[in-house]
């Protein structure tokens, strides 16, 4: 029980409990331990429950309807995923892929209104958490619009490297898989990979990119 309570308090929503109360929630929570490359929810079904990446790295993706995905959002260190469906009671408006082992806390939609009506302060900090969201989703969209794909790349590749000095393992990918991330295609991918690699910011060694000028990623990046 102890060590629930401790994973709990990485979970988005439940960060700013005290042990008793944490202790009190933990009974309406689920787990499910995933491997790598599974989808847990497809765009457009229905499931009431909001999920916690405890630990592990997942994507939640959008998919045209020529097959192209996009990538939205990367979901980790106790981030949450799918409240928009525990709120509106409508479908899932994202796809979600696990890119490794992964470990869920799951909560449903009848068990958040009963945790809100005993534990108040819950809705605050949800309050906050979906808040930090919209101004993401702000920033995703002045990027796509505003910035150039190589900027874009540069800030892929510093919060790559951000995610593994957290205790994450690194995220392999394929320059599809980046071009999904970033909002473009593979040839401008590998393009702009060839152009940052020409200014000395990063080496392509063995299919693996290597920063090797962080300075100049952030100042492409504008971070």
């Amino acid at each position: 029980m102890a060590a629930k309570i401790e994973l709990l308090k990485t979970a988005c929503y439940f960060s700013k409990l005290d042990a008793a109360s944490l202790g009190d929630i933990s009974r309406f929570i689920f787990e499910r331990r995933l491997p790598a490359s599974e989808v847990i929810l497809w765009e457009g079904e229905k499931d009431e429950a909001v999920y916690f990446a405890i630990s592990g790295l997942l994507k939640l993706f959008a998919t045209s309807e020529e097959g192209r995905e996009f990538t939205i959002r990367i979901v980790f260190g106790g981030d949450s995923f799918n409240d928009d469906t525990i709120f509106d009671k409508g479908t899932s408006i994202l796809s979600a892929m696990t890119m490794s082992p992964v470990l869920l806390y799951g909560l449903r939609r009848q068990d958040l209104g009963e945790i809100l009506r005993t534990h108040p302060e819950v809705s605050s900090r949800i309050a906050e958490v979906l808040a930090d969201r919209e101004r993401y989703y702000v920033k995703l969209a002045e990027e796509l619009v505003f910035k150039s794909v190589t900027s874009r790349l540069a800030r892929f590749l510093l919060e790559r490297e951000k995610l593994a000095h957290t205790g994450n393992e690194e995220i392999k990918v394929t320059q599809q898989e980046i071009a999904s991330i970033i909002g473009t295609v593979r040839e401008i991918v590998s393009r702009s990979l060839r152009e940052l690699e020409t200014m000395g910011a990063i080496s392509l060694r063995h299919n693996q990119i290597v920063i090797t000028d962080k300075n100049q990623l952030l100042e492409l990046s504008g971070v």
